[in-house]
């Protein structure tokens, strides 16, 4: 693997995106480990600065906290189910979930798919802290006012993915951590990636933030919500390194097999990637955001079929399936700073440049 340049460039050369991630080390995160993949090949894997503050350098193995892109694993996990007729997408939520249906019809014809595509009517955001665990936490979820009619609007909620994480538990018999590792991570051969990291592996891991009410966070989850549940949910909670994040993108752009191994139905691994619902200038499928405009992270240049997602801690995938392109960005961008702008901005920034540097070395004719 290389270690900056992208194929075609000499061992010595620095790839641009990799210049831009150098111009961003102590200005908007600490620590990072860039993944490319053109076709099948890594084209550019780069680490950058230290796994704690004035620690030892990051390598490419290093493991971040992946926050939101847990979403990602936790949808292909219930994709799975889906795809051996455990439920269907526009079954209500509450088939699965009763105490969420209540004696208010609006709720109880919430679907799977209004749930995975951030349609279900959840407000985005409430601070569970001091909720006791787990279950008081998932029954207050289920008490939640809706927020608006479901279906009418896309509002990112953490919440939804919350009750996606119940169902998963539910549908599977199994505890959360115990299927997303036997129905997604196993399969795709993700070795890295879980929740409530060991502590042996917590030297392999980048510290994410140093937080006022918890202290320096390395290997205990950043999000509070999360923390609350036990470390363990839909929402938030896998640890894992750019690599193997690399490897779900894969798994959709080779529509729903990764090599020999196939994980989901070709039909349903397309199905995730295309648009399931738009409001306000925002496309979703199952689970990923699609690229609606060159404001999101992906950047002007990935292609209008591009998708991925966002992490809080400072991650990110994007997939461009025409360009047969997978950028994996791990950070810990709030280690510095919780301000979202230098984030957005630089993601954005590193897969222009990484298209940049795949034209340019098709032009030079590697």
């Amino acid at each position: 693997m290389k270690s900056g340049g992208v194929v075609g460039e000499p061992p010595a050369a620095e790839s641009s995106a990799v210049e831009v991630l150098q111009a961003a080390l102590g200005r908007v995160f600490s620590a990072a480990v860039l993944h490319v993949r053109h076709a099948e090949s890594v084209v550019c894997e780069k680490a950058l600065g230290t796994y704690t503050p004035g620690g030892l350098p990051v390598d490419n193995g290093a493991i971040f906290d992946l926050a939101s892109l847990t979403k990602l694993f936790v949808s292909t996990a219930l994709l799975v189910l889906f795809d051996r007729r455990a439920f269907s997408l526009d079954d209500a939520l509450a088939g699965v979930i009763p105490e969420f249906g209540g004696p208010n019809p609006r709720r109880g014809a919430v679907t799977f798919r209004q749930l995975l595509t951030h349609t279900s009517g959840l407000p985005a955001h409430v601070d569970f802290r001091d909720e006791p665990g787990r279950e008081a936490i998932i029954a207050r979820v289920c008490a939640m006012p809706l927020a608006y009619t479901p279906g009418t609007r896309v509002v990112y909620s953490d919440l939804g993915f919350m009750l996606a994480g119940e169902a998963l538990m539910r549908l599977s018999g199994l505890p959360l951590q115990d299927a997303v590792r036997t129905l997604v991570l196993e399969p795709l051969d993700a070795s890295s990636v879980g929740y409530k990291p060991p502590r042996q592996l917590h030297e392999r891991i980048v510290a994410t933030e140093d937080d006022a009410w918890r202290g320096l966070l390395r290997g205990q989850v950043h999000d509070e919500n999360c923390w609350a549940m036990g470390a363990v949910s839909g929402h938030a909670g896998l640890f894992g390194c750019a690599s193997d994040v690399a490897q779900l993108g894969r798994l959709y752009r080779g529509a729903g097999a990764v090599g020999p191994s196939r994980i989901l139905l070709r039909a349903t691994a397309n199905a995730a990637i295309r648009e399931q619902a738009c409001a306000e200038d925002e496309r979703r499928g199952l689970g990923w955001a699609l690229k609606s405009g060159d404001h999101l992270s992906c950047g002007a240049k990935f292609s209008w079929d591009s998708f991925g997602h966002t992490g809080y801690t400072g991650t990110s995938l994007w997939v461009d399936p025409q360009r047969a392109l997978i950028v994996a960005l791990l950070t810990n961008r709030v280690q510095l700073t919780r301000d979202p702008e230098p984030i957005r901005a630089l993601r954005a920034a590193v897969n222009d440049a990484v298209v940049k540097d795949i034209e340019s070395a098709a032009g030079n004719g590697a």
